[in-house]
């Protein structure tokens, strides 16, 4: 399954990044409308919707005027209590990387709040070390993470690149006993192809 990830600058000031991907007769597309204030993310809508055989839809709505996030699953809303930590499924990676980008000590490691259909989930982002990974780009020198969560069973991981404004590169995702993992092949800064050096290698 090829996965696109993108992150644009709206006419309104917002940002929106957008998850999709598709394989046969199934596929997903999400995304995230949020504001960014001095390094802060204001998440403020996300859209989840599966396709083709994958047919649901969830959705978030912050409301920053009364801590509250509207959250849509499974044919109902669900109220639930926003904090300024708090953030969608996707946007909280862009928080963590506008923090690295300010200079967050990453072995300090990340704690952050989830909104997720019903509840809200508590995450510790833990600093792994520093790894080179193989990629279609070539040898890419990253910082890892991985999320520690209520559940044992799930484990998950993602690398990013300090070199390019640390842009994930690569990600997993351990379930039930299932691996998901997705690693970069073709990547773009403010429109320009991003591509490995002699330096960088």
């Amino acid at each position: 399954m090829d996965l696109e990830r993108s992150l644009k600058l709206t006419e309104k000031g917002d940002y929106l990044l957008t998850n999709q991907a598709k394989i046969l007769l199934a596929g997903f597309i999400e995304t995230s409308v949020f504001e960014q204030h001095d390094g802060t993310i204001q998440a403020k809508r996300y859209v989840y919707r599966g396709t083709g055989l994958i047919s649901q839809k969830r959705e978030l709505v912050f409301d920053p005027e009364l801590s509250s996030i509207k959250s849509y699953d499974k044919g109902a809303w669900h109220e639930l209590d926003l904090t300024p930590m708090t953030y969608d499924r996707v946007s909280q990676l862009e928080q963590l990387r506008l923090s690295l980008i300010q200079g967050a000590d990453p072995k300090m490691g990340f704690a952050v709040e989830i909104a997720d259909r019903k509840k809200i989930k508590h995450y510790k982002l833990d600093f792994v070390g520093e790894e080179v990974i193989e990629t279609d780009l070539g040898p890419i020198p990253t910082i890892r993470f991985q999320r520690g969560a209520e559940d044992d069973e799930r484990e998950s991981n993602i690398w990013l690149a300090p070199a390019w404004d640390f842009l994930m590169v690569k990600t997993t995702h351990v379930e039930d006993g299932t691996l998901i993992a997705a690693t970069v092949s073709k990547a773009y800064l403010d429109g320009q192809a991003l591509s490995i050096t002699p330096e960088e290698e």
